[in-house]
């Protein structure tokens, strides 16, 4: 009965394990070239560009229209602005 009950328990932690697996890679963000994002802006699509450099960086230099958020505080702290619809670009 013990082995069974191992057996069990091992199955158990390797279905979970597979799982949290497989949606680890689904979750994977998509790439985006810098052709694609140039056609996108040019159609006038509905894309948010998020820059995750430090605030430094963006006051250097930064692509017109982004809004900043530095990884990872900015990210966890204002991730709820970001809108709900359209496309999200981070750099």
């Amino acid at each position: 009965m013990k082995r069974l009950n191992k057996t069990v328990v091992w199955a158990i932690v390797f279905f979970l394990h597979s799982q949290l697996l497989v949606q680890v890679f689904a979750a994977q963000p998509e790439r985006l070239t810098l052709e694609d994002l140039k056609r996108l802006l040019d159609a006038k699509e509905k894309v948010t560009l998020v820059d995750v450099r430090g605030q430094i960086h963006h006051n250097l230099g930064h692509i017109p229209g982004a809004v900043s958020m530095p990884f990872p505080d900015g990210i966890e702290t204002r991730h709820q602005t970001l809108p709900a619809e359209g496309l999200i670009v981070l750099y």
